[in-house]
C-alpha cells in the first residue's frame, strides 16, 4: 500500500513537472523576447544590460527572503500567486500602448526576477514533501530534464515568435505558459507543506523582525558546514559561468566570422542535449549503489560535477578542431545537470524549514555570482582573449571546489575519534557536513 501511494505521488509529480517545464519555457522565451524588445526600443546596449542586471538583482533579493517565505507562508498558494502575477505583468506589457511599454519594463524585470526565484526556492524545497524519500533523486532528475527541454525550446521559439508574429504575440504566449502552470498547481492533489506554526514574535516592528529572520537564516547556514560549502561553490560557479556566457559570442566572432550566431546557437543546443543526459547518468549510478540519496555521495558528486563542468567550459575556448568543441559542450551540459541534481538532492536531505533557507541562500549566491561575474568577465575580455578569461574564472572554481573538499575530508578525519561521554556531548559525524545542529525558529524560542 505505501508503494502504491508513493507511485501515485510520483505520477502526480510528473504532471507537476509538465507545468513547471511549461512555465520555464515561458521564462526562457521571455529572456529572448524581452531582451530583444529592450534593445530595439532603446537602441542602447547599456540599457539592455541594466534591464538584465535589474532582473538579477531582484532574484538576489528573492533568494535572501526565500527561506523566510518558505518557512512562514503556505507554499501552494504562493506558487500559484507567483505564476499568475507573472502572467498578469506580461499581459499588461502586451496590451499596453507602445508609449507605455518602455515604462513597464522595469516592473516586468523586477516581477520576473523576484517571483521566478521565489518559485524555484519554494518548489525545490517542497520536493521531499511531494514524493517519497526514495524518489527524491528521480524527482530532481525530472525537474532538470524538464528545464533542459524548456530551455532548448524557449530559446529557439523566442526569436521565431518575435519574427513571425511580433512582440505582443510573444508576450501573450509567455503569459499563457505561466497561467497554465499556475492553474495546474492549483488543482493537483499534491501534499504541499503549509505554513509552519511558530510562537508569535514580540511586537517590535518590521525591521527588527526582518533582522531576526536574516539572523536565523545565516545561523542555519553556519550550523551546517557542508551546506555552506555548497553555497560558496555555487556562487563561485555562477561567477565563473559568466566567463563563457559573455565570452562565447566574442569567441564565435573570432573563429566563425561568417556566422557567429550559428556557432553560439549550436553550442548551447548541444549543451542542452548534455543537460538532458544528466538524469540518465544519475539513474545508472543509483543502480550500482546507494546513489545520491547518501548525503556524502551527493556532496562528492557535486564537487566532481562542478570541476568537470568548469574544465569542459575552459576547453571549449581552446581552438579545438572540428566537432570536438561540440563534444566538450555535451560534457559541459551533462556535468551541469549532474551537479544540479546532486546539490539539490543534498539540500533536500535537510529538515524543514532549514532547507527553505538553504535553497534561498543558493539562489542568492547564484544570482549574485552571475551578476558580479558578468562585470568581471566584461572587464577582463577588454584585456585578454576568451581562453585566459575562462581559464582564470573557471579555474578559480576548480581550485575552490577541490580545496573545500580537501578541508572537509581533513575535518572529518579529525572528528572521527571523538566519542560521547557520560557528562559530555558527542560529536556526531553526519557525513561531509560534520556536526550539524540546526534548530527551527520555534525551537530557538523555546530554548
Amino acid at each position: 500500500m505505501p508503494e502504491v501511494r508513493a507511485s501515485r505521488r510520483l505520477g502526480l509529480f510528473r504532471v507537476l513537472v509538465v507545468g513547471s517545464s511549461v512555465s520555464a519555457f515561458g521564462s526562457y522565451l521571455n529572456m529572448v523576447a524581452l531582451n530583444l524588445f529592450v534593445y530595439q526600443a532603446t537602441g542602447s546596449a547599456l540599457q539592455t544590460g541594466a534591464f538584465m542586471a535589474l532582473r538579477l538583482g531582484a532574484g538576489f533579493l528573492a533568494g535572501l527572503a526565500g527561506g523566510t517565505v518558505a518557512a512562514r507562508l503556505p507554499r501552494r498558494p504562493m506558487l500559484v500567486a507567483c505564476d499568475l502575477t507573472q502572467a498578469a505583468a506580461l499581459v499588461a506589457l502586451a496590451v499596453a500602448p507602445t508609449s507605455v511599454r518602455l515604462g513597464l519594463l522595469p516592473v516586468v524585470a523586477v516581477v520576473g526576477g523576484l517571483l521566478g526565484t521565489t518559485s524555484s526556492v519554494l518548489l525545490r524545497s517542497s520536493v521531499p514533501d511531494l514524493v517519497s524519500d526514495t524518489d527524491r533523486v528521480t524527482a530532481n532528475g525530472l525537474l532538470v530534464t524538464g528545464r533542459a527541454v524548456a530551455m532548448t525550446l524557449g530559446f529557439a521559439a523566442g526569436g521565431l515568435l518575435v519574427g513571425w508574429w511580433g512582440y505582443q504575440a510573444a508576450f501573450l504566449v509567455d503569459a499563457g505558459t505561466f497561467l497554465f502552470s499556475g492553474l495546474l498547481l492549483a488543482v493537483l492533489p499534491l501534499p504541499f507543506p503549509n505554513r509552519r506554526a511558530e510562537p508569535a514574535a514580540p511586537a517590535t516592528g518590521d525591521r527588527p523582525e526582518s533582522r531576526r529572520q536574516r539572523r536565523l537564516a545565516f545561523a542555519a547556514l553556519l550550523a551546517a558546514p557542508a551546506i555552506l560549502v555548497i553555497v560558496v561553490v555555487r556562487a563561485a560557479d555562477a561567477l565563473g559561468s559568466a566567463s563563457h556566457n559573455v565570452g562565447l559570442p566574442i569567441y564565435a566572432t573570432q573563429i566563425r566570422p561568417d556566422d557567429p550566431a550559428a556557432f553560439v546557437g549550436n553550442f548551447f543546443a548541444v549543451w542542452a542535449v548534455g543537460l538532458l543526459t544528466a538524469h540518465q547518468i544519475v539513474k545508472q549510478l543509483s543502480r550500482r549503489g546507494p546513489g545520491l540519496d547518501d548525503p556524502r555521495r551527493s556532496e562528492l558528486a557535486f564537487i566532481v560535477g562542478t570541476c568537470v563542468m568548469s574544465a569542459a567550459f575552459v576547453l571549449a575556448f581552446a581552438d579545438l578542431p572540428g566537432y570536438w568543441v561540440f563534444a566538450v559542450a555535451l560534457v559541459a551540459g551533462a556535468a551541469d545537470g549532474f551537479t544540479e541534481i546532486s546539490y539539490t538532492t543534498r539540500l533536500q536531505a535537510e529538515p524543514d524549514p532549514q532547507r527553505g533557507y538553504y535553497f534561498g541562500a543558493t539562489a542568492m549566491a547564484e544570482n549574485g555570482g552571475l551578476g558580479v561575474g558578468m562585470l568581471v568577465a566584461a572587464g577582463l575580455l577588454e584585456l585578454w582573449r576568451p581562453l585566459p578569461v575562462a581559464a582564470t574564472m573557471h579555474g578559480t572554481v576548480v581550485v575552490l571546489a577541490l580545496a573545500v573538499a580537501l578541508a572537509g575530508a581533513l575535518r572529518r578525519r579529525s572528528q572521527r575519534p571523538t566519542v560521547a561521554t557520560g557528562g559530555g556531548t558527542a560529536v556526531a559525524d553526519t557525513g561531509p557536513a560534520g556536526p550539524v545542529a540546526v534548530t527551527t525558529p520555534a525551537e530557538e524560542k523555546g530554548r
